[in-house]
């Protein structure tokens, strides 16, 4: 038992201190008298920073310099002086403070909405105000007192939350220099410790400008209806005049007023020194309007467009007005308004949707009102919505493959780009008659009616997708491009090359035969036609080929005739620009010119580089062509013809007699040689004819037997045309190694060789 008696004995004394060593912060004017320590401490030093501890140990003195304020200092104590060197010691926070203030209680208002506190006094320059805070005390100082006579006036920032009741005891002021904390013991100048009670700040008055939302509206629908309060605590009972109301977990709870009251007219009666500040002059008992709701309505759409004619809005309607959305009328303001399309629920707990024709609007804000009945009806929904201006739309049309255009195509769609709108879209609508719009997969493009002609603007569906389906599709407001944009065909250079050769080409070249076969001439391939065919050729243009989506072609059409020797027929020459649409019917363009076997035709279609009729004008490749054929007018590879010959220099190998040096000769002879792939006889050929040879009076060698005969040849020629090469007219140079049977009488032999050079002239012949 005594050991028990011990222990416990013991344990209150552990308590003892442990209370007595919880006030850690001791704070006293400058020149203040000696203040206690606490019971069971005694200092364990003489003091620091100016202040003294008395002899006993148990007595503190604060420092008497004005420099000293707001200075602290910790000061080591012990449950006695033996304690001092052991663990058993701990230290105390002395603070020394500036003089006491002198507040006027009377003075301090707290202009709560405002977030200001006023005080007046004298010596209130370092007063702090504190409150309660997320992290221990926050404070504010007086920093600059206003001088108002012969009182100090200082304005504090305090937060917008404190409680409105002046009783709540939540502010409180400490002197200058003061460190506030939850835990510190205040002295007076008297050394004695002062009451928590008298650092109270208690407002004589408190200003309030928030109580119940402007327009504000109670669902009593489930019988009872809840406003917020804005500052509950600072309310003593209401009145709701019909009806019954109280304050109920900081809301005004009002029963539900017969059927015929629509609205209700509450009376706030106030706590004792609070005001309603609002109006002027401020009133303790405010008066508000409160509209009764049997059905809870918010605008769903977001803000409505404003200075926009058909502005529509979507309403979400909930409770019992869900289930008959039909039967109700709706009042923007007090316009009455269309109600274009209601969706509601499945479930009879859903809610319901309305659009409506809220038609021009140019304020700020809208209210919205649900109505039920015939004349002016009964009032069961009201909700207030913001507006917005109509976003600007600026676009950018593009066809794919090209720049951006500055028209709209009615060949073909152009992608449309435009800006992006938060929390909402835009959708590109069709104008009938005019283009026509597609949005698909994110991307919107438009092509013109190929009818319409002039300028217009492309127009834009505002819509809120996050709206359920189909809601989400509703056109809240049709926004137009802030551009004009004519309705023209675009002009794209049609792949006239790359399809020459399919056999759905846009362009080809064909030649008829004597037996009616078509032969289609390939593009980029010399082709070979029976001269005997060089009427039946033609270029065809596919104009039923052709997609309007490519526009009207403006086309170079070049047609070349070349003879053998590579010199062009000037007069068979074609070179036409012309303008080529889609249509059902080919065009069709002849081959002429061709004059002689081998006759080269070159055929040349080309995109006239004309940037103000093609998109892509510049891209176009100089004047190259898109597609070109070339045709040969000769098939035969052999050719046997006549020519005159004009020996000079002919020498004959016969006997002594018949030997010699015919310096000129004249006959007629036939070739027989072959022809490469472009018409060009061979270099040699057999040769064939009748010769009247020394035309001069040419004798032997070394006699003066003439050498004028007439002969028949035949043998090998060496021939170079020099001019018209396979013309009738061709002229060239040879070298013959004859043999030749004498025809005239005459001495010597009869056969003889003769070799030499001639001129001939001619080409007479057929070529197989």
């Amino acid at each position: 038992m005594i050991r028990a008696a011990l222990l416990l004995v013991l344990w209150i004394g552990i308590l003892g201190f442990s209370r007595a060593a919880r006030a850690e912060v001791l704070e006293a004017p400058v020149g203040a008298k000696p203040i206690p320590l606490g019971e069971a401490r005694v200092a364990c030093s003489a003091g620091a920073g100016g202040w003294l501890v008395d002899p006993t140990g148990h007595v503190v003195r604060p420092p008497a310099a004005t420099s000293a304020v707001g200075t602290a200092v910790d000061l080591k104590v012990a449950a006695t002086a033996g304690d001092c060197p052991s663990s058993a010691a701990f230290s105390v926070k002395l603070v020394a403070t500036a003089p006491w203030p002198t507040i006027d209680p009377a003075s301090i208002a707290l202009a709560l909405d405002d977030g200001h506190l006023e005080v007046r006094g004298r010596e209130l320059r370092g007063l702090l105000v504190s409150w309660p805070g997320e992290h221990g005390l926050a404070t504010d100082a007086c920093r600059d007192p206003r001088a108002d006579g012969a009182t100090e006036v200082c304005t504090f920032h305090v937060p917008k939350s404190l409680s409105a009741d002046p009783t709540a005891g939540t502010l409180r002021w400490w002197p200058a220099g003061a460190q506030p904390s939850s835990d510190a013991v205040v002295f007076n100048v008297d050394g004695k410790r002062a009451p928590s009670s008298s650092f109270f700040l208690a407002p004589a008055r408190v200003e309030i400008t928030q109580l119940i939302a402007g327009g504000a509206s109670v669902d009593v629908s489930g019988g009872v209806g809840f406003v917020p309060l804005s500052h509950p605590e600072g309310v003593a009972n209401v009145e709701c005049g019909v009806a019954k109301c109280a304050i109920e977990n900081g809301n005004l709870a009002v029963q539900a007023p017969p059927a015929s009251v629509n609205a209700l007219d509450v009376k706030v009666h106030l706590v004792n020194r609070i005001v309603f500040a609002r109006k002027t002059p401020a009133e303790s008992q405010p008066v508000f309007h409160l509209s009764i709701l049997r059905c809870p309505m918010e605008v769903a759409s977001g803000p409505a467009l404003r200075n926009m004619e058909g502005a529509r809005v979507v309403v979400r309607l909930e409770g019992g007005c869900a289930r008959d959305v039909q039967s109700l009328s709706f009042f923007v303001g007090a316009r009455h308004v269309e109600v274009i399309q209601t969706e509601a629920g499945k479930d009879a707990k859903d809610p319901a949707f309305a659009v409506l024709a809220a038609g021009s609007i140019d304020a700020p804000s809208i209210s919205i009102t649900a109505v039920r009945g015939d004349g002016d009806g009964t009032v069961v929904a009201v909700t207030r919505a913001e507006t917005r201006p109509p976003p600007i739309v600026r676009t950018v049309l593009e066809l794919a493959g090209y720049h951006a255009i500055d028209f709209i195509p009615n060949n073909r769609p152009a992608i449309v780009h435009y800006p992006k709108i938060q929390g909402a879209e835009l959708a590109l609508l069709s104008l009938e008659n005019v283009y026509v719009a597609r949005n698909e997969n994110g991307v919107a493009s438009v092509q013109g009616d190929a009818n319409a002609a002039g300028s217009v603007a492309l127009q834009f569906a505002y819509r809120v997708p996050t709206l359920p389906p189909p809601l989400d599709k509703v056109d809240l407001g049709v926004i137009t491009d802030s551009l004009q944009r004519n309705v023209k065909e675009a002009n794209i250079p049609a792949p006239f090359g790359v399809t020459a050769s399919s056999p759905t080409s846009l362009i080809e070249l064909v030649c008829t035969g004597r037996d009616n076969k078509v032969v289609r001439v390939e593009p980029g391939v010399v082709t070979h036609v029976s001269f005997r065919e060089r009427d039946g050729c033609r270029v065809v243009l596919h104009r039923e080929r052709l997609s309007p989506q490519y526009g009207t072609q403006k086309l170079v059409l070049g047609i070349d005739v070349i003879k053998v020797d590579g010199t062009p027929r000037a007069e068979s020459r074609v070179d036409q620009t012309f303008v080529m649409r889609a249509g059902d019917e080919p065009r069709v363009a002849w081959i002429k010119g061709v004059l002689s076997e081998y006759d080269r035709v070159i055929v040349k279609l080309s995109h006239a580089p004309d940037e103000s009729h093609y998109l892509g004008a510049t891209e176009l490749i100089g004047a190259a062509p898109v597609a070109q054929w070339t045709l040969v007018f000769g098939t035969g590879r052999v050719r046997l013809y006549a020519t005159t010959a004009i020996p000079t220099g002919l020498y004959r190998f016969g006997d002594s007699t018949s030997s010699g040096v015919m310096s000129l000769s004249f006959g007629v002879i036939s070739r027989f040689t072959w022809l490469d792939t472009d018409g060009k006889e061979g270099l040699l050929a057999l040769e064939a004819g009748l010769m009247a040879f020394g035309l001069t009076g040419d004798t032997a060698t070394g006699t003066t037997q003439a050498l004028t005969q007439v002969g028949a040849v035949t043998g090998v020629g060496l021939s170079i045309p020099i001019a018209n090469p396979g013309a009738p007219n061709q002229a060239a140079i040879n070298l013959h190694a004859w043999f030749e049977q004498r025809i005239t009488g005459g001495p010597g032999s009869e056969q003889a060789l003769i070799f030499g050079p001639s001129i001939s002239l001619g080409n007479v012949g057929t070529t197989f």
